[in-house]
């Protein structure tokens, strides 16, 4: 490795906080926000339906650009949604995450994590064994994690400064070589929306989700908290989870719309079924095509009424360097997907 390249990159990392150990340092490779956008414009949309589950997962990741960023030898964390144990869409459906593990197999890495932290009120290995996704991930031949009692990594990036006092993140991000992110396209009581840029809140612990939480006001996470800030402040909440992603850069995401919720949510609420695979490494294209779906099938006015590029979450995405910046900087490639147009139409 070049060395001055080497200083330069050590020199970043101090800056941000994070210290370099004997783990790879996640995203380094493509990285985010401080240093570049994770993929140059255009960015490449794969969306797919298939025969069957499984088909339209690897047509969709196919569609983006396929999975050979992987080489042979390294690790690879795969995060999908599992907030909960409830049934996807409040989960990830079990068939998405058994092809995914399938396709990043199939790339000959050392060794394939499946990992996420559930609502910090529950236990998440017992949240995956509700959903499914233990019997995909262990049936799969996949390392099954639970982030719930694993140590935490202060990290304070120079451009999340909607968090005062920095966040955590788990260690474990920090050992594998790459995380390929398996969120869902549903709506979320809270968040307004939930896909790639949400499903990192899987990652940091259950005081920092307090912290958040109690931008909104509600007392949902701390009752405490809610007393000393009680008014609402859903932008600077958006704006944080965007923020996350200053640290973790996926390779590539892979987004759930077997099913969706076009109402309530995260757990449950008004249920449409798109069929659809939407895969990217662009987490900014991603997520505004998942909110073109959720348009095009109707849905809550806070995402209906808005413009895609003007949802707060996609705003400060933007602004910190994670992805494109408009519609002109997207190259869908879509198979067996008649209402495209109609989605790309919503995405305004």
């Amino acid at each position: 490795m070049n060395n001055k390249n080497e200083l330069s990159r050590r020199d970043f990392l101090k800056k941000t906080g994070i210290v370099l150990g004997t783990g790879a340092f996640v995203g380094m490779e493509p990285f985010a926000g401080e240093i570049s956008a994770a993929v140059k414009a255009p960015a490449a949309v794969g969306v797919a339906r298939g025969e069957t589950v499984g088909a339209a997962v690897r047509k969709a990741v196919e569609l983006a650009g396929g999975m050979n960023f992987i080489r042979g030898g390294q690790t690879v964390l795969i995060k999908p949604n599992v907030n909960t144990g409830d049934p996807y869409p409040a989960s990830t459906n079990p068939e998405v995450l058994y092809e995914v593990i399938k396709l990043v197999w199939e790339r000959d890495p050392k060794r394939v994590i499946v990992g996420d932290r559930s609502n910090y009120r529950r236990n998440t290995m017992e949240e995956m064994k509700r959903a499914g996704i233990d019997k995909a991930t262990l049936d799969m031949k996949a390392e099954l994690i639970a982030f719930d009692d694993m140590s935490w990594r202060f990290m304070s990036p120079n451009k999340s400064v909607n968090w005062e006092t920095g966040y955590h993140v788990a260690e474990t991000i920090f050992q594998v070589d790459h995380i390929i992110n398996v969120p869902v396209i549903k709506t979320h009581r809270l968040a307004w929306f939930t896909m790639s840029l949400k499903n990192l809140v899987g990652i940091i612990p259950a005081k920092d989700r307090n912290l958040m939480h109690s931008k909104l006001g509600t007392g949902r996470e701390s009752s405490k908290i809610a007393e000393q800030q009680p008014k609402s402040d859903y932008p600077l909440f958006a704006k944080m989870i965007a923020e996350l992603g200053l640290i973790v850069n996926p390779a590539l995401n892979i987004m759930d719309g077997t099913k969706a919720f076009v109402s309530e949510g995260p757990s449950r609420g008004d249920i449409v079924e798109p069929k659809l695979i939407v895969a990217s490494r662009d987490r900014i294209a991603t997520d505004v095509t998942g909110l073109g779906i959720l348009k095009h099938y109707g849905t809550e006015d806070r995402i209906q009424n808005v413009s895609v590029w003007k949802q707060h979450m996609i705003v400060r995405g933007i602004e910190i360097g994670l992805g494109v910046s408009d519609l002109s900087q997207i190259l869908f490639k879509a198979e067996n997907v008649p209402e495209m147009d109609g989605i790309k139409a919503k995405m305004v």
